[in-house]
């Protein structure tokens, strides 16, 4: 049988690479290795995901805020309030780091641009988003006095990634300093069901489901390896162990830094509680700490010490949770 017939006898031809084919390859390879976590040649500098960013290296001491809301909604819900307040802010910041040298402090913004809504005003998805000229306006702020900001998300009904693709993607990939926190008690699923707990919230707690965790920490490491930045943050609040039901699920990524935020007032006891349950027993990567001031014009979510006195923690008592929380905010 002549073997050039036969398929199974035919002799491979020498393959040439050609200088495109070539360039392919070398694309490809390094795409395999930045999703890899490894170092990537960029220009004629290598890019390291590591460098620059705040976690672990620093540690994170926020300003609270509710865009657009009122004082008791946090220090940064306006930018006048956040400028009488970041002098405080600084002096806080400035305790932090004297307490532990060994962890530099990065001031920082926690600002909810996506507040949960009455789903009669807002029947989409039971929430609203601050107008852009206002999340610039913050972002100008952040920039001039060297801040993080974190876009914090409520959510109502609308799915994380719908919410992340639509609404914030521009900020993530644009800044190095913009950063993600996903409020877990105010996020339902967007459906009959969801919309009605929604409807009837506070009688009914928000979730959010590993899933919708875990695509938000891969599309975190994608836009820092796609735009060579430096590894985002993502913070999550927790109050109530229902908020995150299959917490157990939620798989960390090397290039993202994840925070668990203990997220409750009252008292210093029952903060101490939440903690240790939140983030030392169900450890995910790093803690957070949230503080919240008593304002003399009518919230009632403030901390009040064994006396019933209404004040935060000092910086030294919070230095005493285990692990040291690495994202500190105040509201």
């Amino acid at each position: 049988m002549d073997s050039e017939a036969n398929p199974l006898h035919a002799r491979r031809k020498k393959q040439v690479v050609g200088p495109a084919q070539l360039l392919v390859c070398l694309l490809s390879l390094l795409i395999v290795l930045a999703g890899c976590g490894v170092p990537v040649y960029h220009a004629d500098k290598v890019f390291d995901i590591a460098s620059g960013a705040p976690l672990p290296v620093d540690r994170i001491v926020a300003a609270y805020g509710i865009a657009g809301g009122v004082d008791f909604n946090g220090p940064a819900s306006t930018l006048d309030l956040l400028s009488t307040f970041y002098p405080q802010l600084q002096y806080l910041g400035d305790q932090y780091a004297s307490l532990d040298p060994s962890h530099p402090v990065r001031l920082a913004l926690d600002l909810v641009i996506n507040p949960l809504q009455p789903c009669r005003s807002y029947p989409q998805y039971c929430s609203s988003w601050a107008d852009p000229a206002t999340t610039l306006a913050y972002i100008q702020f952040c920039q001039e006095h060297h801040l993080l900001l974190f876009l914090d998300l409520q959510l109502g009904t609308e799915p994380v990634k719908d919410a992340v693709l639509k609404h914030v993607l521009p900020y993530l990939e644009k800044y190095p300093f913009v950063e993600l926190a996903l409020d877990t008690e105010f996020h339902f699923p967007d459906n009959r069901a969801g919309y009605a707990d929604a409807a009837g919230y506070p009688c009914c707690l928000g979730w959010l489901d590993a899933a919708e965790i875990n695509w938000a920490l891969g599309e975190l490491a994608s836009i820092s390896v796609q735009n060579y930045l430096p590894a985002k943050v993502l913070l999550l609040h927790q109050w109530n162990a229902a908020v995150l039901p299959d917490k157990n699920k939620i798989h960390t990524n090397p290039d993202v830094s994840l925070v668990l935020q203990s997220d409750g007032f009252g008292s210093y006891e029952n903060k101490l509680a939440d903690y240790q349950v939140f983030v030392q027993s169900d450890y995910l990567e790093y803690g957070g700490y949230k503080l919240f001031f008593h304002y003399a014009d009518g919230s009632s979510a403030y901390d009040f010490d064994q006396n019933g006195k209404g004040q935060v923690q000092t910086p030294q008592e919070v230095m005493h949770l285990f692990p040291q929380p690495l994202f500190i905010s105040y509201q």
